[in-house]
């Protein structure tokens, strides 16, 4: 697995466009269902928050909430920031520099976590699951959201062209054949 980290930094200019290219749009409503799967949820952790859209989503679509996000990535916390600057929900949102596989929180801390295609990523995924259940409370939530090569016969073989050299040669024009290389290869 290569550094991450420096692998978001390099992508961090373009990963909201590109992921909304690359999914069809599909990646919004993705999130929308995953903040749904917390509703009632009024602490939220998010684990590679990234640019911050699951944490965004969450304070507009949940009323009284309030999300810590927490990714490796400085250059994605920076524009995790100038998002949330921007917006009316900017008190409601905290970002932390951190790895999901050391979580910087007291134990029983939240009532929900969710994370958004970064499980795959993180350095030791195990880990970073008994981490999160150290920080969620008694009868939280983890939501994960994450991509999966399709079961059905007709499908895969598209998913997996498209997945595995399509969205590398488009990543290239901004800079990024390798890391989304990266992105695809570790999608299983």
């Amino acid at each position: 697995m290569p550094e991450t980290t420096s692998l978001f930094n390099k992508i961090a200019k373009h990963y909201d466009s590109l992921n909304t290219l690359f999914s069809f749009g599909m990646d919004k409503l993705w999130r929308k269902k995953l903040v749904e799967q917390i509703s009632g949820s009024h602490l939220i952790l998010d684990i590679a928050t990234g640019t911050g859209e699951v944490a965004i989503e969450t304070v507009k679509k949940l009323d009284g909430s309030r999300v810590i996000g927490i990714d490796p990535s400085a250059q994605m916390l920076s524009f995790a920031k100038k998002k949330c600057d921007t917006i009316q929900y900017r008190d409601k949102i905290s970002l932390v520099q951190g790895y999901a596989e050391d979580l910087p929180f007291e134990n029983d801390k939240f009532d929900a976590i969710t994370i958004a295609f970064g499980i795959r990523n993180t350095v030791n995924p195990l880990q970073s699951l008994k981490e999160m259940n150290r920080v969620l409370k008694t009868g939280g939530i983890v939501a994960i959201l994450e991509f999966t090569i399709p079961k059905n016969a007709i499908f895969a073989p598209i998913y997996l062209f498209y997945f595995k050299k399509f969205l590398p040669f488009i990543g290239s024009f901004f800079g990024s054949k390798k890391e989304y290389k990266y992105l695809s290869d570790s999608t299983s």
